[in-house]
């Protein structure tokens, strides 16, 4: 009986261990918390060759992100103030039309410089957009970054569209704010790292006052996320490894569910570099890892396109089922490839064929005697693109047809005479083409009046303003406001203003300020969003009320009422009759020592006086003693 109480104790003990220590042990397959990706990964900005490759991208993950619909791209809500894209240093701020999701994610990754991978494994870590449901897509594709959305706060109202989360916003005051893309270049930039702001104990969380930022080499501690399903301790230190591991924490001060999370999602995408080989051990097929997948690629295109095949990848079976099979890698773009029938031709664009037409191949120069010429099997076994069209802004029309086409974004986009004229466009430019050839190209969207332009329908009084390939209609009260002009307002056909995009009512300029009538309250303008204005910083922002328009509740009800305006961040407070001085940080009011104001070198004549009931308007957070 005593032997058989011992081996069950001893039964018992082991078991209790295998609980405790499985979640543990599968989380340490390779994970290591102080060294997230490697620096070279995380700032390989072309780790994506074209925005089209992230496009494929999330078709094959079956991401809500993919959707290029009209209704879906305004969910993304690119502004259509061109200059405020220019001031957030956005590459292609005068497009013409909406971007989309590949398109903005990257553009933001050229600009920060940082690997598109990074964004996309974020914004399935922050949102599930890249795997996730289409469920509360609004609300989720306004927080895509989960940038400026505190753990215990609101988000700010500033950084709410899929756009502002990439690129970063403006406020009505001119100031400019980074967005979640350019935060994380930021800190990983910064010499040394940007880390997280720790206490004096080297914590990132807690009431304690923050004393310094960490950088690479810092060990700091961290709180995590409690329970199912990693179960991890309350706490855990970390040593920052490298600028990009400081960068991340900086943006998710946790290991799980944060940063583990990035870890396991970057892997399980992207554990190979694009242009990596792999293969199965034993086998003698060599696969080219391209954007997530693997292509089988024949030793023919290895040597032409120089690739040594002694360095590829032994794995197992499990790892390269993580990337599916796309169809064989190609020849290297730019390569003229024809089957051995000699009956087609085409070019390589994007690890994909494009079948070119005489009149093509002669507009963009190709010389055909360096052609390539592969078995029709070959030839027919890669993937096919759109047909090859001539270079971008090439105006052209058919033989028989008069209507003028303009060459952009991989399609054909008619112009109406309009638009020709409008855009100084010549006749004598137009080239004349088959309209056998002419009817197989790709056609766009018509070509829009350039942004700015005013326009209404014949017969019709409402008046739209032109941006982004839409037309925004505009309440009379904003057309008076912004001191448009009647004389010039362009009237147009049904067809070319019926063919148009309608966009949101157009909203008054930044900084206006409106009251319905028969109400005191008065509302700022800022991005098109309606904020509630207290009388003492109506006072304090020098704002008169000879500018207030008032409507009337059915103009007040155009346009979204979002959260009352407050003072910014980084705003030095005092009650009147109180001698204690606040900093505001995140909304939140923290009291400072003389210590903790002097050692910031901040100055008396910078601290705003605000009554009692001003200041409650902000809840109280820590007490900063340095």
């Amino acid at each position: 009986m005593q032997n058989h109480n011992s081996q069950f104790k001893k039964v018992f003990i082991i078991l209790v261990l295998i609980l405790i220590l499985t979640p543990v042990l599968s989380l340490a397959d390779g994970f290591n918390s102080s060294l997230i990706i490697t620096d070279s990964r995380f700032s390989n900005s072309d780790a994506f060759s074209s925005a089209e490759a992230i496009q494929r991208f999330l078709k094959q993950k079956g991401s809500v992100l993919a959707n290029t619909s009209s209704d879906f791209l305004k969910q993304l809500k690119e502004p259509a103030d061109v200059s405020l894209k220019i001031r957030l240093e956005d590459p292609n701020p005068d497009l013409g039309r909406l971007r989309s999701a590949a398109e903005l994610i990257y553009d933001a990754a050229q600009l920060s410089k940082i690997n598109p991978q990074v964004i996309l494994v974020t914004l399935q870590k922050e949102q599930s957009l890249i795997g996730g449901s289409s469920n509360n897509i609004q609300r989720r594709l306004d927080r895509a970054l989960g940038y400026a959305c505190p753990d215990s706060g609101v988000c700010g109202d500033i950084f709410l569209s899929f756009y502002s989360q990439l690129f970063g916003n403006v406020d009505s005051e001119g100031n400019r704010y980074l967005g979640g893309v350019r935060s994380l270049s930021k800190s990983f930039y910064t010499p040394s790292g940007r880390g997280p702001a720790v206490d004096s104990s080297g914590r990132t969380y807690g009431s304690g006052a923050k004393v310094r930022i960490s950088h690479v080499g810092d060990t700091i501690t961290v709180d995590n996320t409690q329970g199912a399903p990693y179960n991890a301790e309350a706490t855990q230190t970390v040593t920052l490894g490298n600028s990009a591991t400081a960068a991340l924490y900086r943006y998710t001060p946790h290991v799980y569910n944060g940063n583990y999370n990035f870890w396991k999602f970057f892997t399980e995408w992207f554990k190979f570099t694009n242009g990596s080989l792999v293969k199965f051990s034993g086998s003698n097929t060599v696969y080219f890892i391209d954007n997530g997948t693997r292509r089988p690629v024949s030793g023919t295109v290895m040597t032409q396109r120089g690739l040594d095949v002694t360095q590829a990848f032994e794995v197992s079976s499990d790892e390269l089922t993580e990337f599916p099979e796309a169809p064989p890698l190609p020849p290297k773009n730019g390569t003229l490839l024809s089957p051995s029938t000699a009956d087609k031709l085409y070019i390589v664009a994007d690890n994909e064929l494009r079948e070119v037409s005489d009149f093509v191949s002669n507009l963009q120069g190709y010389d055909k005697s360096k052609t390539i010429y592969l078995p029709l099997f070959e030839v027919n076994s890669y993937a096919m693109g759109d047909r090859e069209l001539p270079p971008s802004n090439t105006l052209l029309r058919g033989v028989t047809n008069p209507e003028v086409y303009i060459v952009e974004g991989g399609k054909i986009r008619s112009i109406s005479g309009f638009v020709f004229e409008q855009r100084g466009f010549k006749f004598s430019n137009v080239i004349v083409a088959p309209d056998s050839e002419v009817a197989t190209m790709s056609k766009g969207q018509t070509l829009p009046p350039l942004d700015g332009t005013l326009i209404k329908q014949d017969g019709q009084p409402l008046v739209y303003y032109v941006a982004l390939g839409q037309k925004f209609p505009i309440p009379y009260f904003v057309f008076l406001s912004r001191g448009f002009k009647f004389s010039k307002v362009v009237i147009l056909g049904s067809d070319e203003v019926g063919n148009m995009e309608t966009g949101e009512h157009l909203a008054p300029a930044d900084g206006s300020l409106l009251k319905k009538q028969g109400d005191p309250t008065v509302y700022f303008v800022e991005q098109g969003q309606l904020h509630g204005i207290t009388g003492f910083l109506f006072k304090h922002n020098g704002l008169k009320f000879s500018n207030v328009l008032e409507i009337t509740e059915a103009e007040l009800t155009l346009f979204p009422i979002k959260d009352p305006l407050v003072l910014p961040d980084g705003s030095l407070i005092k009650v009147t009759g109180s001698a204690t001085v606040y900093l505001l940080e995140e909304g939140i009011k923290n009291a400072l020592t003389l210590e903790a104001f002097n050692n910031r070198n901040f100055d008396f004549s910078d601290v705003v006086e605000v009554p009692d009931e001003e200041s409650l308007r902000y809840p109280s957070g820590s007490l900063y003693l340095k």
